[in-house]
C-alpha cells in the first residue's frame, strides 16, 4: 500500500479540523469565615485577670526604659475595651487584690484550676483571661544598602548609609481559662514586630502599634473573622 496515499488524506483533515479551544479561566477575590478558637453564644461573661509580665523575671539590661509603662494594665485595658465593642460578651471588672498563684506559664495554665475555679465563683464569670506578656525595644540601626543616581556618569549605584531606628517586639501568650471549673479552654501565642526610625521612637507609640496589627488575631479568639482568598472560576 503506498503509504503517501494514505497520510495525505490524514494531514489534509487535520489541517481543515476546528482548533480547540482551551478553557480560560478567571480569579474571584472571596472573603471566608474563619471559626473562632473558643465556640461562644456572645451572653458570656468575660474577664482579664493579671498578665505575668516577662521582662520583670530576669534582670534586663534596659529596664529603665520600662518603669514608665505599665505592661500589664496597659494590655488588659486594650482588651477590655475591644472584647466590649467587638463583642457581646460582658466584661467583668477583675478585683484589684486577685494575684497570680505562680509565675510559671505551664503551672498557670495546667496546675492552678482550684484557683481559677475560686476567681471564677467570686466574679461570676464564664471566662477568665491570663498569660504572659511581653515587649521589647532594641536598637535596630544599622547599614543599609541604598541606590543613588551618580552626578558623574547618571547611572544607578548602591551605597551603604548608616540608618538609625528603634525595633518594637510585642510578643504575648493567651490563656483561657472556665471560670466554672478551673480548666484551660486554649492557649494561644501572638507576636508582632516593628520599626521606627529613631526620632519618632516612643515606647508608648511603638506598643500599641503592636497591638493594632494583633488586635484581628486577639479577637479572633471570640469572633468570626473573615479571611481573603482567591478562588478560580472556568469558563
Amino acid at each position: 500500500m503506498n503509504r503517501a496515499r494514505f497520510v495525505a488524506p490524514f494531514l489534509v483533515a487535520l489541517l481543515l479540523a476546528p482548533p480547540v479551544l482551551h478553557a480560560g479561566s478567571e480569579e474571584v477575590r472571596l472573603k471566608l469565615p474563619l471559626r473562632p478558637k473558643l465556640a461562644v453564644t456572645g451572653r458570656e461573661r468575660i474577664a482579664l485577670a493579671p498578665f505575668v509580665v516577662a521582662s520583670r523575671l530576669s534582670e534586663r539590661k534596659d529596664a529603665s526604659r520600662y518603669k514608665d509603662l505599665d505592661l500589664d494594665t496597659e494590655f488588659r485595658r486594650y482588651m477590655g475595651k475591644q472584647l466590649g465593642k467587638r463583642t457581646k460578651m460582658t466584661v467583668v471588672t477583675m478585683p484589684a487584690d486577685v494575684k497570680l498563684p505562680t509565675l510559671v506559664l505551664k503551672d498557670l495554665a495546667e496546675n492552678s484550676a482550684d484557683f481559677w475555679k475560686g476567681v471564677g465563683q467570686r466574679t461570676g464569670t464564664d471566662i477568665i483571661l491570663s498569660g504572659v506578656i511581653d515587649f521589647k525595644i532594641e536598637d535596630t540601626s544599622g547599614y543599609r544598602a541604598e541606590p543613588y543616581i551618580s552626578k558623574i556618569d547618571g547611572r544607578e549605584y548602591y551605597r551603604q548609609v548608616l540608618v538609625e531606628s528603634t525595633g518594637y517586639t510585642f510578643d504575648v501568650t493567651v490563656i483561657a481559662i472556665d471560670g466554672r471549673t478551673g480548666g484551660r479552654l486554649f492557649q494561644e501565642n501572638f507576636r508582632d514586630k516593628k520599626e521606627k526610625p529613631r526620632k519618632a521612637a516612643n515606647e508608648l507609640v511603638g506598643l500599641f502599634e503592636n497591638l493594632f496589627s494583633l488586635e484581628s488575631q486577639l479577637l479572633g479568639l471570640f469572633v468570626v473573622r473573615e479571611r481573603e482568598a482567591s478562588r478560580y472560576v472556568f469558563n
